[in-house]
C-alpha cells in the first residue's frame, strides 16, 4: 500500500533574534512505490432474476425462466414447445461487475430429461452493454452442455468489460416434458 500522508512540523522562525513559532502544518508525500498488485477476485450469482428470451425477445420465448420448488434459490428452465438450436431461445441474467478483469464463467445446472442429449446448452455468451443501443460480446462458447443431473462446467474468458454485463445461455429443448435448472454463476477476474 502506498504511504498517502507523512507530517512534517516546519521549524520555528527568528525575528530580530526572537524566537516565534510557526503553525504546524502537515505536507503530503506520497509514495513513489508501484502500482497495487492485481487481487484474484470471485463474484458469485443467484439465478434468480433470470429471463426467457426469443429472435426477437421476450415475447418469441418458447420457454419460461421462475423459481424452482427444491430449492426455490434455483430457476427452472420449462420449455412451452420445442425449440432447436436455430430457434434463438435464450436465457438472460445481469451479472455485476466492479473488478478490472474477467478470466472466467462457472455457470452450474441440471437437465431433467429421459433422452440425454435432447435437451441442453448449446451456447454461452457473455456481452457488456453501455448505450442501449448495442451490446459488444466478449465471450461466446458454442460448447453443447448435455450432462444430466447437477453439475457445472466453466468457460475461460480473457476481457476487461467496459460496462453493463449479462450471462446468456442459449437453450434447446427436444421435449416439452424436459426442464433445465439453474443453479449458481461465478465469475473470477481480477482487481486493481
Amino acid at each position: 500500500m502506498p504511504k498517502f500522508l507523512t507530517r512534517r512540523p516546519l521549524l520555528p522562525a527568528t525575528i530580530a533574534g526572537i524566537a516565534v513559532a510557526a503553525p504546524v502544518a502537515s505536507l503530503l508525500v506520497f509514495g513513489s512505490g508501484s502500482a497495487p498488485a492485481a487481487v484474484a477476485e470471485t463474484a458469485r450469482y443467484s439465478p434468480i432474476g433470470t429471463t426467457a428470451n426469443g429472435v426477437t425477445g421476450p415475447a418469441t420465448a418458447k420457454f419460461t425462466a421462475g423459481p424452482y420448488s427444491g430449492p426455490s434459490t434455483a430457476v427452472v428452465l420449462t420449455p412451452t414447445s420445442v425449440s432447436t438450436d436455430s430457434d434463438s431461445q435464450w436465457a438472460y441474467l445481469s451479472l455485476p461487475w466492479d473488478n478490472t478483469s474477467v478470466s472466467s464463467v462457472q455457470v452450474c445446472y441440471s437437465i431433467t430429461t429421459t433422452v440425454v442429449g435432447r435437451t441442453y446448452i448449446s451456447g454461452t455468451r457473455i456481452s457488456d452493454m453501455t448505450t442501449p443501443d448495442a451490446a459488444l460480446v466478449r465471450l461466446d462458447d458454442g460448447t453443447d452442455r448435455t450432462a444430466v443431473g447437477p453439475t457445472c462446467y466453466t468457460v475461460p474468458a480473457a476481457f476487461t468489460p467496459t460496462g453493463s454485463m449479462s450471462l446468456e445461455l442459449k437453450v434447446v429443448f427436444g421435449s416439452t416434458s424436459d426442464r433445465i435448472l439453474l443453479g449458481m454463476t461465478a465469475l473470477s477476474g481480477q482487481s486493481a
